[in-house]
């Protein structure tokens, strides 16, 4: 089992809005923040501001993505002010035409900015563990060769606005984020925090989680895992909860929790005793105390505020 592709199946990301930025030096704007922000800059440069991190250079054939800033710049070099992006176009405006333009008449700059809105809540401890900025540059070492293209080809899209562009743009700039997040999981040491995604890029660990995310129902132990990883179980443990941060039965139950969630979620209604069973608890009654205590609500009242924002948005 691919611990990543199972991952970005229950995100389910979808593209809520794409549009482009074209500027000219001097300029600088702040933006609002959302969740689920990736810019892809395509021509130009520019200094890219979230919240209280540094400045971070971006040129043509970077894509950044920002998990959840409370709020981000753009501006053409680290000395420029920013101003409020709502001050040269609205969001009506900006949803209408999908194009903002402004600045001195200088260096141009081009950037797409768009959402990913993620569909359901289980997602946000999916994303927890990636760092403010996630970026990746057609330029570094690493980057595949069809990265430059890829990005390209969007900009082509949205600038001869073609039947179904939407669409494609939507696809291709998750298949950016993906690679985005390959890259996050083989980043260096001192640059990461603990998180199931570090967790990925060590072999036993990685091969720890793909058994426990394959099979979730099963009643795993420490020991048990240790053993089908070749590591000893105090070693097995400490490594564990040095690159995941958590033990690995905490992560466990949380992984059984978000595939509770995405099961409640799904279209064809399945029943708590059958869901609490394929995520490992002989009750309705354990499996909905753990629930609760992660999510904060009931299996059922989590599945009747689906259902409802389901039909609020359809």
């Amino acid at each position: 089992m691919d611990v990543l592709a199972e991952v970005i199946h229950l995100l389910r990301t979808q593209g809520r809005l794409y549009g482009r930025l074209e500027f000219t030096a001097p300029w600088g704007f702040t933006f609002p923040g959302d969740k689920g922000i990736c810019l892809m800059v395509t021509r130009g440069a520019c200094c890219l501001g979230v919240d209280q991190q540094a400045l971070v250079p971006l040129v043509g054939g970077d894509f950044v993505f920002l998990p959840a800033p409370h709020r981000y710049s753009l501006r053409s070099s680290p000395e420029i002010a920013v101003r409020s992006v709502l001050d040269v176009s609205s969001p009506a405006a900006f949803q209408q035409t999908r194009v903002i333009t402004a600045g001195g008449g200088g260096m141009p700059t081009s950037v797409i900015a768009g959402c990913f809105t993620f569909a359901t809540p289980e997602s946000e401890w999916l994303v927890k563990d990636l760092p403010p900025i996630l970026q990746v540059s057609a330029s570094a070492a690493h980057a595949p060769p069809w990265f430059q293209s890829t990005l390209q080809f969007i900009a082509t899209e949205l600038g001869q606005d073609l039947p179904g562009a939407a669409v494609i743009v939507d696809r291709l700039a998750e298949v950016l984020f993906v690679q985005a997040l390959r890259t996050h999981i083989h980043a260096p040491y001192p640059e990461r925090n603990p998180s199931w995604l570090r967790g990925l890029a060590d072999p036993h660990i990685a091969a720890a989680l793909r058994l426990m995310h394959a099979e979730p129902g099963r009643a795993w132990t420490v020991p048990a895992l240790a053993r089908k990883v070749s590591m000893s179980r105090s070693a097995f443990a400490a490594r564990f909860r040095a690159l995941v941060g958590d033990t690995p039965l905490a992560h466990l139950t949380q992984w059984r929790m978000v595939r509770a969630a995405s099961m409640l979620c799904a279209q064809y209604p399945v029943t708590l005793g059958t869901i609490a069973s394929a995520v490992g608890y002989a009750s309705e009654s354990a499996f909905g105390k753990v629930f609760r205590r992660v999510f904060g609500v009931s299996p059922a009242k989590y599945r009747q505020e689906h259902q409802r924002d389901m039909r609020q948005t359809g």
